[in-house]
């Protein structure tokens, strides 16, 4: 854990001072410089999508639990069961605790990021040469200046004062994510108007924003600073009843099968959607910089943001899935069972076996078929606390059974139903077959190729349809 706490460092205005200087110097190239408009709207685009990912690393140290009100959210984190992680972990003596939990919220920021990009990109590039501004090293430099100026000012107002133990990841992601909400909208009206009494009103309300944005941070300011912070984290996490004594018997789960059905549920389940926004940037980004006539390079440069994009949203699904439950630890201490994760080293949670009950086998996971593990689910708890829980994968589901009592009869798992793995199968080749001949063959439709990765989540759904009636 870092010595740094949060009266460590006096928060004072003086470390907003980077970013103002950094807004100020554009608008400078302006007034006094002769830089057209179009340099100020193409900086001020760009920073916006520097924001996002700079907050979903914040994000990670946020030391307060989400809150528990997230629909209202620029960005909507859906529920999982990293959400709820107990503990953190330490990377680094010099960084603060990373926890767990947090890890939804940084995908989120960041895949999410890309479509606020595209709402910034696509009406601003139609008034801005943005590839013939980026050309431009005094337009590098400013970008520059104002991505350190948020670096530093992050490090004085998060990292160094501690700011980031009290805040929960919810409202380190919407704090930039409403800023760039709202400022891309005086953005647009910067691209249409582009005189030079607009940019100057712009700069004005994009400082206040961003002077907003701190206080918000600090938990202070008005309306405009209370909006752009979001719900403050009402969520507490209680203690786990840990019963006193040694453990009896210690059972791990399987990481190789976790991994395994952590794979296969991103590619089945939100694999499809993310190949539709791989899909979006590939073709959007030429239409957007390429002025009606992109090259071949920046076809290919696109393509490949959208491949390294699929790439992080599927490994980031993958993470979480791995992140929640690799780790795990069964240990029955006297007449409990209690779920210890060994990244954090710290209890999750804790249940007498007697309150063990409708204990089933999940049939749907290929991982347990083929590594030979099995995961079970169960009920604990009574009346407000019941609660159905997942647990393993276990390599041994005979023992871990009989170790916790589990009314269970079988752990065998029932055989598939041929003929629907065989409809599963045999649809999958038919889509993969039909995507090749439309799309690297003359034989197929007029219709443009392009729109079958866009169809891949409906047709996905045939095969996954098939392969979920195989199981009896």
């Amino acid at each position: 854990m870092p010595s740094i706490r949060h009266d460590d460092t006096p928060q004072t205005p003086l470390g907003f001072l980077p970013v103002l200087a950094a807004n100020v110097l554009p608008l400078a190239g302006v007034v006094w410089f002769g830089w057209d408009p179009e340099t100020l709207v193409a900086i001020y685009a760009l920073e916006l999508l520097v924001l996002l990912p700079l907050a979903g690393m914040k994000a990670l140290f946020a030391g307060k639990p989400p809150a528990s009100d997230r629909e209202n959210g620029v960005f909507s984190v859906s529920e999982s069961d990293l959400a709820d992680k107990r503990g953190s972990v330490t990377v680094h003596d010099r960084l603060p605790p990373v926890y767990p939990r947090n890890v939804p919220f940084t995908v989120a920021v960041v895949s999410g990021g890309v479509w606020v990009g595209f709402f910034v990109l696509a009406p601003v590039s139609e008034a801005v040469a943005f590839l013939d501004v980026l050309g431009r090293p005094e337009v590098l430099l400013s970008v520059g200046a104002l991505v350190v100026s948020q670096v530093v000012e992050t490090t004085h107002t998060y990292f160094r004062s501690g700011r980031y133990a009290e805040v929960s990841p919810y409202a380190v992601v919407e704090v930039p994510a409403r800023q760039a909400f709202f400022l891309s909208v005086f953005l647009f009206v910067v691209a249409v108007g582009g005189a030079t009494p607009v940019l100057v009103v712009f700069v004005f309300v994009k400082v206040l924003f961003e002077w907003s944005g701190v206080r918000a941070e600090r938990g202070g300011g008005g309306r405009v600073t209370g909006w752009l912070s979001g719900p403050d984290s009402d969520t507490t996490v209680d203690s786990v009843d840990v019963p006193a004594g040694q453990s009896s018997v210690t059972i791990d789960v399987d990481r190789r099968s976790v991994a395994a059905a952590a794979v296969w549920r991103a590619a089945t389940t939100t694999g499809p959607f993310y190949v539709v926004l791989a899909v979006f940037v590939w073709l959007g980004v030429p239409s957007f910089l390429g002025d009606g006539a992109p090259s071949l390079a920046l076809w290919v440069v696109s393509g490949l943001a959208g491949l390294v994009l699929l790439g992080l949203m599927l490994v980031g699904d993958i993470v979480e899935a791995v992140l929640a439950n690799g780790w795990t630890t069964y240990h029955r201490i006297d007449d409990h069972l209690v779920a210890h994760d060994r990244l954090t080293d710290e209890p999750q949670w804790a249940t007498p076996i007697s309150e063990l009950r409708d204990a089933a086998v999940v049939e749907t996971r290929p991982a347990d078929r083929h590594f030979g593990t099995r995961t079970l689910t169960v009920t604990t708890g009574w009346g407000d606390d019941e609660t159905e829980r997942t647990l393993g994968p276990v390599n041994d589901p005979k023992t871990f059974t009989d170790t916790f009592d589990l009314p269970l009869r079988s752990t065998d798992l029932s055989p598939l139903d041929r003929r629907f793995v065989g409809a599963a199968v045999g649809s999958a080749v038919c889509i993969a077959a039909g995507v090749v001949v439309v799309a690297a063959t003359p034989v197929g439709p007029s219709v443009p190729w392009v729109v079958l990765p866009m169809s891949l989540p409906f047709l996905g759904a045939v095969p996954m349809g098939f392969w979920k009636l195989a199981h009896p």
